[in-house]
Formats: C-alpha cells, sequence, structure tokens
C-alpha cells in the first residue's frame, strides 16, 4: 500500500536515517509530521459488503426442543512404553498394554551399566573441578612472584630504571610466599 501524502505534512520513519527506502517498504510504521499546524486526514478502509468473504463457518444452530446430551467423547488407549531393547516396529504400536504401567516404565529404563557408567563420569567431573580450582590458585601464587622476578631481570638488563619495592609491598610478598608454601605443604600431606 503507497504512503498517502497530505498536504502540508511530511511521511516520516523512525529508521528512514538508516534506509530511507522504508517509506516505501513499511507503510505500517510511517507517520506524519505537520509543521505549519494542520491537521492530518487518513484514508479511510476500502469497504464493500458484498465483496467479503467470510473466513469461519457458523456453527449450526440446535433446536430447544431437543434435550439429547452431547456424547462424552472416548478415553484415548494407553499407549504402550517400549521396552529399552524393543525394535522400532514396537515403539509405534499404540495396543492396549499386556503389563501394568508401572511394570512398563521399569522395562522402559536403561541398564544398570550405562547409569552407572553416566553417573561416575558426572562424578569424577563435578570432584576434578572442586579440586582444579584451588589448585590452580595456590600453583599460580607459586609461580606468580618468579615471573615477577624474571620480567624485573629482564627489564633490568634492557636499561630500563627498576623501580624498588617499599619495605611493606615486600613483606607483603614474602607473606603471600609462605602462606602459599605452607598450602603445598597440606595438601601434599593429605
Amino acid at each position: 500500500m503507497p504512503v498517502v501524502e497530505l498536504p502540508g505534512c511530511a511521511a516520516v520513519h523512525p529508521d528512514a536515517k538508516l534506509n530511507p527506502s522504508l517509506l516505501q517498504d513499511d507503510p505500517g510504521r510511517v507517520g506524519f509530521f505537520c509543521p505549519e499546524g494542520q491537521m492530518p486526514s487518513f484514508v479511510p478502509m476500502d469497504f464493500t459488503p458484498n465483496e467479503i468473504q467470510i473466513l469461519q463457518q457458523s456453527l449450526p444452530q440446535s433446536s430447544d426442543d431437543s434435550d439429547d446430551e452431547p456424547e462424552a467423547p472416548k478415553p484415548a488407549p494407553i499407549p504402550r512404553i517400549p521396552a529399552a531393547d524393543a525394535p522400532p516396529a514396537q515403539a509405534t504400536e499404540a495396543a492396549e498394554p499386556d503389563k501394568p504401567f508401572i511394570e512398563q516404565a521399569i522395562d522402559g529404563l536403561p541398564p544398570v551399566g550405562a547409569v552407572v557408567t553416566t553417573t561416575t563420569i558426572a562424578l569424577v567431573a563435578a570432584t576434578s573441578a572442586l579440586v582444579a580450582k584451588p589448585l590452580a590458585d595456590l600453583i599460580l601464587k607459586l609461580i606468580k612472584p618468579t615471573v615477577k622476578k624474571a620480567v624485573k631481570k629482564a627489564s633490568q638488563l634492557r636499561g630500563k630504571p627498576v623501580r624498588v619495592d617499599s619495605l611493606l609491598e615486600r613483606r607483603l610478598a614474602q607473606r603471600d610466599r609462605n602462606r602459599a608454601l605452607r598450602a603445598l605443604r597440606r595438601a601434599l600431606k593429605a
């Protein structure tokens, strides 16, 4: 549907700065700016009653004379749960079950070996994730001072002036190294 021009008004689109062709491509979001204070008008919908197409059919009217109760829908058959080792042809079968539902559910469970293997993998993954973080922090505390010292030595060899740490900074660095060593010794004893 083309945009209708209004006298004294300009058609605007919120995203016209990004793409000027949106005035024609997206007419649903087009608005009008009337700087002279004029009232914009609109073109009404073209309504011809003879050309209306009804998309839904009306429901048949029931007479008030009949006191017939509507029939209750039949219950759907209970689907059969296929066993874990059943071939695919039996899986689509919707016949009456020959076993109670509980027994069918138990037959549908995976074998014990698969459950034990999956549980073991999950347990090892969770344990290693819990242990790896503190161990990585401990190793980082031990390696960081050595790397810092090596970088300082390399910058000294290049001729850059080296900033001397204050007494407090040296004490704190030594305290961190001692704590890391104690934690490593405790971890190795356990």
